[in-house]
């Protein structure tokens, strides 16, 4: 039988250990290196404009298949539906059972939203944040731009610029803006690769400099004039949430209209809202 003292000994080692970790995760290295040079930074901020134009210039609609993964601490889930997204914020996500008949359908503007269930007979509507909140949505998600998010698409206006560094592996540079969404102050750092001006990564942090999201981006696919990432995926989320959503089939769809992002509440449906 171990003694009251190696007993002791061992969890007080345990506990160490577990403050060491924390220690460490708080202090982990940063990606990026130091500041660049005025010269590089210059050359940097043309590139980047340069990037806004090619943005400008993507398609305004895009449409595909899509597969979602998302995991946490309360469970885990996936669904694979259809997609739609139009500029400037309009997002459409329809599901369909094995036998493609409709299950689930919900668009929003990135404020409010609509969202049918067919299986539950129930129409909801609402503010996004209050729905998010009250089913455990990691508020980072409810902010920023989702459709430079979903797209990957780079807009950066240079007064917002804060920081140029090199990627620390050389992968890239990385720009640091500071915005804010829904008046809370966000800084993202934006991994961009300089010889094709695809985005890596970006990571979203709080004005305290807490990570509230980290988003990478692979597969790249030209879809109209601008590539589209085809698996993005999210970490760093509150819950220990984990989202990956792979595209298929991605193609322009220039006949988009907002109203196309509009659900009348079918009859006989059972309404909710969230204010």
């Amino acid at each position: 039988m171990h003694s009251a003292k190696s007993w002791n000994r061992n969890y007080n080692s345990t506990i160490l250990l577990i403050l060491i970790s924390l220690v460490c995760f708080g202090c982990a290295r940063k990606p990026w290196t130091n500041p660049l040079g005025e010269k590089q930074t210059e050359n940097t901020i043309q590139f980047l404009e340069l990037l806004n134009s090619r943005t400008e210039s993507c398609p305004k609609g895009i449409d595909g298949d899509l597969t979602l993964y998302y995991q946490n601490f309360f469970g885990k889930k996936s669904l694979k539906g259809y997609f739609q997204i139009l500029s400037p914020s309009f997002v459409k996500l329809i599901v369909s059972n094995p036998l493609g008949q409709p299950v689930l359908a919900v668009t929003s503007d990135q404020h409010t939203f609509q969202l049918v269930n067919t299986l539950k007979r129930k129409y909801i509507t609402g503010r996004v944040l209050s729905y998010g909140l009250f089913h455990n949505i990691p508020p980072a998600l409810l902010q920023g731009n989702w459709k430079n998010w979903a797209r990957g698409t780079i807009t950066i206006d240079p007064p917002t610029i804060t920081n140029i560094r090199q990627d620390r592996e050389g992968r890239g540079t990385w720009v640091t803006v500071q915005k804010k969404a829904d008046n809370n102050p966000l800084k993202t750092h934006l991994l961009i690769e300089l010889e094709d001006g695809n985005l890596l990564s970006q990571i979203i942090e709080n004005d305290t400099g807490k990570v509230l999201a980290k988003i990478t981006y692979e597969d790249w696919v030209s879809v109209g004039k601008c590539k589209q990432p085809h698996m993005i995926k999210v970490t760093g989320l509150e819950y220990n949430t984990e989202l990956t959503v792979r595209l298929s089939d991605v193609l322009t769809a220039e006949d988009l209209d907002k109203d196309d992002f509009r659900f009348t509440a079918p009859a006989g449906y059972m309404r909710q809202i969230f204010p």
